[in-house]
């Protein structure tokens, strides 16, 4: 029985070897899978860091390209109005004679005045001034 016991010892001792070995095998495929996730969120992170600069970079280019035709816009407006000479209004008065051709001189210079009608309307009223226009 003695040399039964020894086979039997022997051969647990070689399951366990083999255990331990399997456990080390586990844990070697766990660090590969491991690392194979983070290299894959890694990659997933640069993916999408590339995305958002393209977008940055599609939106930097159109904010440009909206901003040189502003300004070109306003270039050709401010030729427009070096071209045309026209009179900057008087200041009105109240004067019921001179209503029309104040309106007709604010119209025809706010017409090329780029910006809100409040705008506008504003700059206009800075041209009304004196008693008759207090009433």
């Amino acid at each position: 029985m003695t040399k039964r016991v020894k086979k039997m010892v022997e051969l647990e001792s070689k399951i366990r070897e083999r255990e331990i070995e399997m456990e080390k095998r586990n844990k070697e495929i766990e660090k590969r899978e491991v690392k194979i996730l983070r290299k894959e969120e890694e990659e997933k992170k640069l993916k999408e860091r590339k995305e958002i600069e393209e977008r940055e970079k599609r939106e930097k280019v159109r904010l440009e390209e909206e901003l040189k035709e502003q300004m070109a816009e306003q270039q050709a407006q401010m030729k427009r109005l070096l071209e045309e000479e026209v009179k900057m209004p008087q200041v009105f008065d109240g004067t019921s004679s001179k209503v029309s051709r104040f309106v007709e001189d604010c119209r025809k210079y706010t017409e090329r005045m780029k910006g809100e009608e409040e705008d506008k309307i504003c700059w206009i009223v800075s041209y009304v001034q004196g008693d008759r226009t207090d009433k």
